[in-house]
């Protein structure tokens, strides 16, 4: 009996071991980026280097905010995600429905919408924008939005379908009954119902919109550039800039993990509701 509480007391001994050195190698380059943007450069380049003992500023961050064009590449990249989202949700909302209920295009449309989530970008890049250069749209703040659906409204099928059919038919059938449409039902119970899922999607949208680098490199010059590119610039040929390119790097993870943050919960009913099952 001894040997049996004494092994378990090891082997829990030895699980919250290599959970705590899990954590500590995924969030070790967070805790590099976020202190390396707080040191001066002397700090950064030191051998060895300071892990724990430096001297804190906030130099970086003010020559980030204050001398570069950061903050408006932040506001173009809020803008970008937040209406591809819109979009993404309303338009894979409404296909899901489609799809779920009235088995619109049966599984082939279903797996269309999934190999178009599994083509490389670079592949319709260059058509996409000789088309959007015929209509005067590179380089405005609707291009992107636009572009990201081809990688937005696909999973947001996916994972809409899933709630949605978790929803009794029942349920919408009654509402038919006492004289509903089909929207009055689709806006009245099937929202409210997969509100945690339509959280979960858009929060994974928003972020795949955030970090996207390559059509945001391709379909913009000046006005509508985003993060991403912004902070490529920090790195140059003959130099890379360390201390900006932390700060900004830092400036950029905190939308996705505040959104996460405040999503929390929804998020986690969301993803446990019925995309798990996808």
């Amino acid at each position: 009996m001894i040997r049996k509480n004494l092994a378990g007391i090891v082997l829990s001994f030895l699980k919250y071991i290599i959970i705590v050195a899990g954590l500590l190698f995924f969030l070790f380059p967070i805790y590099w980026l976020i202190t390396s943007s707080i040191k001066f450069d002397v700090d950064i380049f030191s051998l060895p280097p300071k892990i724990l003992l430096f001297k804190p500023t906030l130099v970086n961050f003010r020559k980030v905010l204050t001398e570069t064009n950061i903050p408006k590449l932040t506001f173009n990249s809020l803008v970008t995600a937040s209406l591809n989202v819109v979009l993404s949700l309303s338009i894979g909302t409404i296909a899901a429905y489609g799809i779920s209920r009235y088995k619109v295009g049966g599984q082939k449309l279903l797996f269309w919408f999934l190999s178009l989530r599994m083509i490389p970008p670079i592949v319709v890049s260059i058509p996409l924008f000789l088309t959007a250069a015929r209509f005067r749209l590179v380089d405005t703040r609707i291009i992107l939005p636009m572009m990201y659906l081809l990688m937005n409204i696909p999973f947001a099928v996916w994972m809409m379908k899933s709630f949605i059919d978790e929803i009794p038919v029942s349920v919408e059938e009654s509402a038919f009954l006492d004289g509903c449409s089909v929207f009055d039902v689709l806006r009245r119970i099937v929202l409210p119902m997969i509100k945690p899922g339509l959280v979960a999607t858009g929060v994974f949208c928003f972020i795949f919109s955030w970090n996207e680098f390559l059509m945001a490199m391709i379909f913009t010059r000046i006005r509508a550039t985003t993060l991403p590119i912004g902070i490529s610039g920090f790195i140059a040929v003959e130099q890379i800039f360390w201390g900006p390119l932390t700060a900004s790097a830092t400036v950029a993870v905190l939308p996705p993990i505040i959104l996460a943050w405040v999503f929390q919960r929804y998020m986690v009913r969301g993803l446990t509701f019925g995309a798990v099952k996808m």
